[in-house]
This record gives structure tokens, C-alpha cells and sequence, in this order.
């Protein structure tokens, strides 16, 4: 699917958003068509440019800035890249969550010519063809997209072919087979592994959940937390705290509120935007009896463990994440009031909670 952002008379046309080789290439097609109906001149040295390789520190899996130039030199047949020249091109690329983008800018004689963005989740290589031949179509869109063209030293008579010598008579040796001109290896496919191990972020995360069993009866909460992912697998801590509810003692005033402090922590594995978490939590329960000639409270530890199932949904730095959690109780406390048990925690407790999430580096 190619989505075409909105025109604007300032900064000129956004080509948009592309997913995977093979919808990069059928739209470099069109830009190129596009291109070449909109423009007539003949190729000349004045198809050049100026080139800006941006590429952050988390994503050194990808491209440098020489590799990527001798990209798409491959797909020119020459080198197009001049210091100083009236056109500009700048390539950024970034990653949001498991998704890999190349952002290309062209700017010339001081005005916005357009701008493209190439999104991928098959990895550097993939992106980086993608990028490569963006910027191929950019310079010299009918050299980009036709047959490779031929080193502008191999249509250069050389000195030795100005004066050619006088035939001979002898017999000529075959021919050694010529090189093939170099051209850019097409974006290979990756291996699971390799896809997700440029994933590399640090995020913090607040939200709220829906209680079952944690206190008496049904509650709710905030959570705040922070964690550190890496390639498939992350890890989190998040402080959890339930609002109180109260029981009460059959046939009276008196009852007992509780509420749950608690710290949760949690490996996940990641499978794209799905993550399946493991949960350890331990904290205390704070009761407080209520109706009662002298008020008491006090403080019960509490230890359950479970599994959580969240997926998430990301824009740009910030991700939101609904999960669904459950956990069997690994302790068991009875709440008495003047003698009388109020109230046993329940063995199984669960929530349904939303989650906003921003990740500060990448």
C-alpha cells in the first residue's frame, strides 16, 4: 500500500510511506516515469549532488555513510557526489519500536524540491537499498532505474586507441572475459534474530489497571515504570498501587479496608508490536478496621506471580499498550476484626489495564 502524504505549495511533494523491496521499487518506478515526462534534459555532468548520510549510534548494524555512497554509485555507473553542489540530498535514518526508517531530502538553490520516507522491518539492508536507490532517482532517474550504465573512464579514449598502429598480420588471442560492472546486491532477507537485534531502547511507562481479587471485590490503580528492551527480549519494574475497598463483618458497621502497595517485575519476550510477559509481584497489603472502638491497621506481605499479554501500538518516541495480566497467589493472609476473619486474599487475582509508554533513546 502506497500512502501519498498532502502537497504543499512551500515544501513540495511527500512521496510517502513504503513497505518492503518490492513496493519500494514499483514506486521508484513511478517517481522515475513521473520524473522523466516532467523533465527532458539530456544527461550531463550537471547531475550531481551534494550528499548528507545521517545514521544514529543504536543503528551501527546498518550502512555507513561510504558503503552507502558506493551504493549508489553501483546503480549510476559513476559518481555523482560533489561538494558544493546546487542540489542537496540528506539522508537521516531512525528506528520507532521494530520499524527501520530512511528519511530523504532533497533541497535545491535553496528550495525544498520533496521529500521520502521508507519504512521497513526487514532490517538495515533492505532499508538501505530502499534509501540508495531513492537518492539514484533523485540525481538521475532514467540512469536509476535503466540498464547499468557504463564508468565514464570506460567511454574515454585513452591515449593508447588516439593513434591506432598499423594492422598486423598475425592471428589476434581471444579475448579475456570482461568484469561485470559493479552493481548493488539486492536487500537479502534476514534472519529472525538478525531483524529484531537492532531493536535497542530504554522507555519509561505510566498508566492504570482494573483489579480483580487484589483488595476485596473489584478495583483499580496507577502503575509507573521503566525498562530497557534489546533485540527480542526486554525486562521492567513497575510500582503498582490498588486503591482500598472495604469488607464487611456480616450484619454490622465494622469492616475492614484494604488496600496493595506492591513492586512488579517482568521479563518479556517481544514478537513485533505482541509482547508476553512474565510477572513477579511483591508488596503489602494495608488494612484498616473500620466501625470498631479503637482503629487498628496494619501491614501483610503479599507475593503472587503470573503472566501478562499487552500489545502495542507506537508513534514516534510514545506507545500505547493494552495487557491483560493474571497471577495465582503464592501467600495466603486472613483479615480478623475483634476476632472474627473479615476477609481471606483469594488465590487468583487478574487486571485489564492501559499503558502509555515513551522511549528516550533509541
Amino acid at each position: 500500500m502506497l500512502r501519498v502524504g498532502p502537497h504543499s505549495a512551500r515544501r513540495g511533494p511527500v512521496y510517502g510511506t513504503v513497505y518492503g523491496p518490492t513496493r519500494a521499487f514499483a514506486t521508484a518506478a513511478l517517481l522515475a516515469l513521473a520524473a522523466t515526462c516532467a523533465t527532458k534534459r539530456a544527461h550531463a555532468d550537471h547531475e550531481v549532488a551534494e550528499l548528507s548520510y545521517e545514521r544514529p549510534s543504536e543503528l551501527e548494524a546498518c550502512p555507513d555513510e561510504n558503503a552507502f555512497r558506493r551504493a549508489v554509485i553501483a546503480r549510476l555507473g559513476r559518481d555523482p557526489f560533489v561538494v558544493g553542489a546546487a542540489r542537496k540530498i540528506s539522508v537521516r535514518l531512525t528506528q520507532s519500536g521494530a520499524t527501520l526508517s530512511a528519511i530523504v531530502h532533497v533541497d535545491e538553490a535553496g528550495s525544498v524540491r520533496g521529500e521520502r520516507r521508507i519504512d521497513t522491518r526487514s532490517g538495515c539492508e533492505e532499508l538501505a537499498s530502499g534509501a540508495a536507490l531513492a537518492v539514484s532517482i533523485a540525481i538521475d532517474p532514467l540512469a536509476a532505474l535503466g540498464p547499468p550504465a557504463e564508468p565514464e573512464s570506460a567511454t574515454k579514449p585513452s591515449a593508447s586507441t588516439t593513434n591506432p598502429p598499423a594492422p598486423s598480420t598475425k592471428p589476434k588471442p581471444a579475448p579475456a572475459n570482461p568484469k561485470p560492472l559493479p552493481v548493488a546486491k539486492p536487500a537479502s532477507p534476514r534472519a529472525p534474530d538478525e531483524q529484531e537485534a537492532a531493536v535497542n531502547r530504554g522507555f519509561v511507562r505510566a498508566g492504570g489497571r482494573a483489579w480483580l481479587n487484589a483488595v476485596p471485590g473489584a478495583s483499580a490503580g496507577p502503575t509507573i515504570g521503566l525498562g530497557y528492551q534489546r533485540g527480542l527480549g526486554s525486562i521492567a519494574l513497575d510500582g503498582i498501587f490498588v486503591l482500598p475497598q472495604a469488607e464487611n463483618v456480616a450484619g454490622t458497621r465494622r469492616a475492614v479496608s484494604v488496600a496493595l502497595l506492591a513492586a512488579e517485575f517482568s521479563p518479556c519476550a517481544h514478537f513485533d508490536a505482541l509482547r508476553l510477559c512474565a510477572l513477579l509481584d511483591a508488596g503489602a497489603l494495608l488494612a484498616r478496621g473500620q466501625g470498631v472502638a479503637v482503629p487498628s491497621s496494619g501491614a501483610k506481605f503479599d507475593l503472587s506471580a503470573g503472566a501478562g499479554l499487552g500489545y502495542s501500538f507506537f508513534v514516534g518516541h510514545f506507545s500505547f499498550t493494552p495487557e491483560l495480566t493474571a497471577s495465582a497467589r503464592l501467600t495466603k493472609t486472613e483479615l480478623d476484626l475483634d476476632g472474627t476473619t473479615v476477609w481471606t486474599t483469594p488465590r487468583g487475582l487478574g487486571s485489564f489495564g492501559l499503558e502509555l509508554g515513551y522511549d528516550f533513546f533509541r
